[in-house]
């Protein structure tokens, strides 16, 4: 009985520090990339560039970055994107219900189409629902 419990242990911390690693791989990237962008002044380019389209959602230009991380890489890409933007938890919280719905389309998209679904429709409608989605808890938000 102990020495299942200890390989069962074992075998936890071990996933768990594999998983650290991989987020870790992806996180700490990203955030240097936002922080380098910040510092040079690139970050309020792409901030004016999406401010129209990001209106629309509540949330300041900045954020785009942090959606198109979610949508192209992962969660993890656009948690590190997201941290160091310092936005208010109404612009996370909408980001967040955007990016649950679609997330990870680069890789999630060929593994749907293994299934025998249409890739693209279900591409389409994945990131139409999240953005209207994202729209409708930005105009629930404001009405109260």
């Amino acid at each position: 009985m102990m020495e299942r419990a200890a390989v069962n242990i074992k075998k936890g911390l071990m996933n768990g520090l594999s998983i650290t690693l991989l987020m870790v791989k992806v996180i700490v990237p990203c955030y240097i990339i936002i922080e380098i962008i910040k510092y040079f002044g690139i970050i309020g380019i792409i901030s004016e560039f999406f401010k129209p389209f990001m209106r629309f959602f509540g949330l300041p230009g900045e954020a785009a970055l942090a959606i198109i991380a979610g949508y192209t890489i992962n969660l993890y890409a656009a948690i590190a994107v997201l941290s160091p933007l310092n936005l208010s938890s109404k612009d996370i919280t909408i980001v967040a219900l955007i990016l649950g719905i679609s997330h990870s389309l680069s890789v999630e998209t060929p593994v749907t189409q293994k299934t025998g679904v249409n890739g693209w429709v279900l591409l389409v409608l994945r990131i139409s629902l999240s953005l209207f989605a994202g729209a409708g808890l930005n105009l629930i938000w404001k009405l109260f």
